[in-house]
Formats: C-alpha cells, sequence, structure tokens
C-alpha cells in the first residue's frame, strides 16, 4: 500500500488532553450495517464523528452527546440499506466535541484520520457541529495538500432524535456526495446546497438554510434532482496526499469600530512576542480612519514586528481593493496583505496553515496572496500549492 506523507508535531503544551485528542486518530473503523453497496461498484466511505447536535440526545430536558446513538440510528436507516449507496464505516471519536471546543489540536487529529485511512476509502463524511463547521472545513482544505479524494462535512440543526430533523437529509447527501470520485477537495454539505469548505460561512444561527458561500456559487445543489455543477470543482491532484498537521494559533483577529480606542493594540502588538499574524476586518473594500494617525502608526510596529497584517472586509460579499481609498493605498506601502474575497474563516486558518509551515516576512505576504485551495479569487484564476 502506497503511504501517506504526514508531518507531524508535539502538541506545544505536552499536556493528557493534548495527547489523547491524537490517539483519536488511532481508532478503528467500524462497519455499518446499513451500507449496503456493492463494493466495488458504489465504493466506500468513511464516516468521522466528531460530535454536534445531530447525534444528540434529551437528557433531563437538554441536549447532549450520547456515544452509540448515532450509529444506531444510521444502522436503521433504510435509505442507507439501498444498494445503491457505498459501504460504510464509522469512526466515533472519545469524547464527542461541542464545536465551540474544536481547533487546530482537533484539525489535526481529523486531518491525521484521514491519512491514515486515505487508501481504504473512496472519500469522508465528518459529522461535526455547526459553529465552528466553516472553520475545520477550511483548515482542513490546507492541511490536506493534494487530496484527490471528497471530504464532505456536516451536520444538522435539529438532532436526528427528534420527528422532524434536518440530519437525515444532510446525512444521506453528503454520502452520496463523498462516494464521486470526481470530487477532490474539502466540501460543506448543508441544507440543499454543497459548498466549497474554505469558502463558507454560517450566516444564520437557527435556520436550516445555515451556511453560504458569499464569493463562490454552490458546487451543487438539490431540489427533485442532484445538480451538480462539475466545472467548479477542483482538478485532481498532481501528486499523492501530504498530511500537514502543524498549525500556528499565535493570531489574532481585529473587527474594527467607529472611534475605536487602540491602546490595547498596541499594548498587545508590543507585549506579546509569539504574535505572528493579524486580521483586521476593516470597513467595505477595507476602509478605515485615514485621520488617526495611530491607527497606521500601530501597523507600522505590528509589520515592523514581524507580524502578518491581513486586511479583511466586514462585508459577507465583495473584495477587499486597498487602492480605492487613502488610507488603503497607505496600508499597501507599509506591507499589509490584502485578502481579496477571502472568507475571515479561510483567512485565520490558512494564516494559521502557513505560519505552521514554517514561511515568514515576504514569502507568507506572497503565500496569503496567493490562491491554495480556490480560497481566494485571483488575477488570472491560477491556483497553486505550497
Amino acid at each position: 500500500m502506497a503511504a501517506v506523507d504526514q508531518t507531524t508535531s508535539t502538541p506545544a503544551d505536552g499536556s493528557a488532553a493534548a495527547a489523547g485528542h491524537l490517539q483519536a486518530a488511532e481508532m478503528s473503523p467500524v462497519p455499518l450495517m446499513a451500507g449496503a453497496g456493492v463494493e466495488g461498484r458504489n465504493g466506500r466511505v468513511l464516516i468521522i464523528y466528531t460530535g454536534g447536535t445531530m447525534g444528540m440526545t434529551r437528557q433531563n430536558g437538554s441536549l447532549a452527546p450520547t456515544r452509540g446513538y448515532l450509529p444506531k440510528r444510521i444502522n436503521e436507516m433504510e435509505e442507507m440499506a439501498d444498494p445503491e449507496m457505498p459501504k460504510l464505516d464509522l469512526i466515533e471519536y472519545e469524547p464527542l466535541l461541542d464545536s465551540s471546543n474544536i481547533g487546530p489540536k482537533e484539525w489535526a487529529t481529523m486531518a491525521r484520520t484521514i491519512g491514515k485511512h486515505y487508501y481504504d476509502y473512496d472519500g469522508f463524511v465528518i459529522i461535526h457541529g455547526t459553529d465552528t463547521m466553516s472553520y475545520t472545513a477550511a483548515a482542513l482544505s490546507f492541511m490536506l495538500e493534494d487530496l484527490g479524494k471528497a471530504v464532505v462535512v456536516t451536520g444538522s440543526i435539529i438532532p436526528m432524535c427528534e420527528v422532524y430533523n434536518d440530519a437525515r437529509r444532510n446525512l444521506v447527501i453528503s454520502v452520496v456526495f463523498a462516494a464521486q470520485l470526481q470530487l477532490c477537495e474539502v466540501t460543506i454539505f448543508f441544507n440543499d446546497r454543497l459548498l466549497r469548505g474554505n469558502r463558507s460561512v454560517k450566516v444564520d444561527s437557527l435556520g436550516l438554510a445555515a451556511f453560504e458561500s458569499p464569493n463562490f456559487p454552490p458546487l451543487a445543489t438539490i431540489g427533485a434532482r442532484l445538480l451538480p455543477s462539475r466545472h467548479l470543482w477542483r482538478p485532481p491532484p498532481t501528486g499523492r496526499l501530504r498530511v500537514h498537521a502543524e498549525m500556528d494559533s499565535n493570531i489574532v483577529v481585529v473587527r474594527l469600530a467607529p472611534g475605536f480606542d487602540d491602546s490595547m493594540l498596541y499594548s498587545m502588538v508590543k507585549e506579546t512576542p509569539d504574535l505572528h499574524g493579524m486580521v483586521l476586518s476593516l470597513y467595505g473594500t477595507g476602509n478605515g480612519p485615514a485621520s488617526k494617525r495611530s491607527f497606521i502608526d500601530l501597523i507600522k510596529v505590528a509589520i515592523d514586528r514581524g507580524i502578518c497584517v491581513v486586511i479583511s472586509s466586514q462585508c459577507l460579499r465583495g473584495s477587499v481593493s486597498l487602492a480605492t481609498y487613502e488610507v488603503g493605498r497607505m496600508l499597501i506601502e507599509l506591507g499589509v496583505v490584502a485578502a481579496g474575497d477571502m472568507t475571515t474563516e479561510a483567512v485565520v486558518t490558512k494564516l494559521g496553515y502557513l505560519v505552521g509551515r514554517g514561511r515568514k516576512g515576504e514569502a507568507l505576504n506572497q503565500a496569503m496572496a496567493t490562491d491554495l485551495r480556490g480560497e481566494l479569487t485571483p488575477e488570472g484564476y491560477e491556483s497553486s500549492s505550497p
């Protein structure tokens, strides 16, 4: 069997909890009886269950994750037993996590799990809570370099235990897309659309159409039929999968507000020696207070200290264009990076990924401004992979 390159690192804190998360990647897949497809014809899909609303049950009047419940329900689903469905195996993480507790260590665990079982399956489904789902999908898109199979991240607003829920369809359709051999990227399926993972954002805390891709069309939509837009799908990779498990977390995101006091930002920049990146969410196309000299000085101090400063937009749609206004031109001269039409989730995880791989200075700035996994609409529409 061919090997998968897995670049790994020891957790910085060396804690037992961190080690426990890494051990989750060593769990063996459990076959599901529901997967009734003819192997070789309909493929094999591995479901990675990390936690989230989909598999919760009511306990003492509130929802809580219950180990073993979701695999049991999947085995009872008639749709999964259809002969056209792929064979299914499942890994259930321990402990099951609320998505607000998922971050770089857990992303590394998921990436390693996929790397370990990469040649055993045709695709992967990750069941995840919705609150940080877009961050996980974006992070995995960068960590899984030269991905040649589908990784579909999904979840639900209403748990499977409720009579009326969105969990059942989200899971069924995610499995269908995970078995698509032409799909070679990390995606999110939710409600009625398949989205590029690093283009997605959560836009509704309670609605079933909880995710959108503001600056890139859906990869597929679901109505009476599945309607894939295959011309938008990423092309097959030219090399074998490489898993990059390091993700630098010394990054801060600041959303600008009118009349803000930047003294605390000064303190953070000057007194945090390990700060490697700062994402400034400015107005519109990247506009800020040109008359506030202290704001410009703050950015200069950050860049002089080797901090990568990325300017993103507070707008859901559109792109950063720093040359539009006076302050933008000043920022360009200082050496900031324009985020273009990347989501905040993509900017943060991309920056953490690149710093984790040792990028710094101008090399880091250039990589941030380059489309790596389809997360950015660049001039020329070309994509590269560092």
